[in-house]
């Protein structure tokens, strides 16, 4: 790993836990991220935000234990512990009770990956990684079923089965080694949504009329960023342990079709020229792009992807975290964050990172607006998921 690219990972680690980091609802050992810095009074709940906010915890957390840094692997380690509480604890005492299943997949797969965190460093876990893991796996197979031929609802009210479910749920299945299970949802999703010839996902399927005996169905033809992410992720990991050559070339071919859609539909010219990823704005897909890339950084690694789609996938991880880091406002925390010169050069800094990769963050972010939590955690993906790509 690069000492440059670690460093921009631990900085923007640093600055989401100390610009957004806060107990949930005051109680102790736990922690949520606020939505919004500088910090509302109150706010809306985004559970998911929280999911990806676990995952990059274990990002570090992994990263600083590989630097042999471990006193700070273990405060990343126990930051994602205790923002498992905090997710509990504002969800009504249990993970599960939640009406999206995509919320909950994208938290089962943050608790696989701190599960083996765990494990790597320790020899164990805890008994509420497993637990909330296991609940939320049981909650995500009662969202499958083969209405319309297969897939995962949206949520609980069953009339929309969309990319943004079924990937996630097909790769937790897959890291439960529920082959069949996620292949299925897998194959149903390619068969479905997926327009070949862009190489990007199409977002769901609506159901109308529901239980008439006389379902009307309809394509929602938009095209997210994030979409492609799980996809191509499960996609690779099913070519692993898939037996079969033909099959096994068959994902292969597709995860490379998601390589080659993302450089093509998904980027913009970034500052020093080379195509970067755009971002989708703020709220919710403020997360977009970030989740896309932390499977392209699995695409680049991949002994099994051909050389061309992994050094497409690599060249869009660096070049994205190279534009969202010489975009940050980098500023002194006792300062106002808001004006741009508020910048020390001696001692402590938090940094503040674009929602578009491509513009500079006091283009892109207005001044006196508040930062959003997902913004923020999009770049801290992004630029962990360089480090590790740096150091393979």
């Amino acid at each position: 790993m690069s000492e440059s690219s670690a460093h921009r990972a631990a900085k923007a680690a640093h600055s989401v836990d100390h610009l957004f980091g806060a107990r949930a609802l005051r109680v102790p050992g736990t922690y949520l991220g606020a939505v919004a810095f500088p910090r509302p009074w109150r706010g809306p709940w985004h559970y998911w935000w929280q999911a990806h906010l676990l995952d990059a915890f274990v990002d570090a957390a992994a990263r600083e234990r590989h630097a042999g840094n471990q006193d700070t692997a273990e405060l990343a380690r126990s930051r994602a512990h205790r923002l498992l509480r905090g997710i509990a604890v504002h969800s009504g005492g249990r993970v599960t009770n939640n009406v999206f299943f995509d919320d909950m997949a994208w938290l089962a797969l943050a608790l696989g990956r701190l599960r083996d965190e765990d494990l790597a460093a320790t020899g164990r876990t805890s008994r509420a990684v497993q637990d909330d893991g296991a609940a939320l796996a049981t909650r995500l197979a009662s969202g499958c079923d083969d209405t319309m031929g297969g897939g995962a609802w949206w949520n609980t009210t069953r009339d929309y089965k969309n990319t943004a479910s079924t990937a996630p749920v097909a790769l937790t299945f897959l890291r439960m080694h529920r082959t069949a299970e996620a292949r299925a949802l897998l194959t149903w999703l390619f068969d479905t949504l997926f327009d070949a010839e862009r190489g990007v996902f199409l977002d769901g399927i609506r159901m109308a009329a529901a239980g008439s005996g006389k379902e009307i169905t309809s394509v929602d033809p938009h095209v997210y960023t994030y979409n492609s992410g799980p996809a191509l992720g499960a996609a690779l990991e099913l070519a692993e342990v898939t037996a079969d050559s033909a099959e096994r070339a068959l994902w292969l071919d597709r995860a490379a079709r998601l390589v080659h859609g993302a450089a093509r539909e998904f980027t913009v010219p970034g500052p020093h020229g080379a195509p970067v990823l755009r971002g989708q704005g703020g709220g919710d897909a403020g997360l977009f792009t970030g989740i896309l890339v932390r499977y392209l950084g699995e695409a680049a690694s991949s002994s099994l992807l051909d050389d061309d789609a992994r050094a497409t996938a690599r060249a869009l991880v660096t070049d994205t975290a190279d534009a969202l880091w010489d975009g940050r406002r980098e500023f002194d925390p006792n300062e106002d964050f808001t004006v741009p010169a508020a910048v020390r050069t001696v001692g402590e800094t938090v940094a503040v990172f674009s929602p578009e990769p491509a513009q500079h963050a006091n283009q892109a972010q207005r001044a006196g607006a508040p930062v959003e939590l997902s913004t923020q955690v999009q770049a801290w993906t992004v630029l962990e998921t360089a480090a590790r790509s740096a150091d393979r």
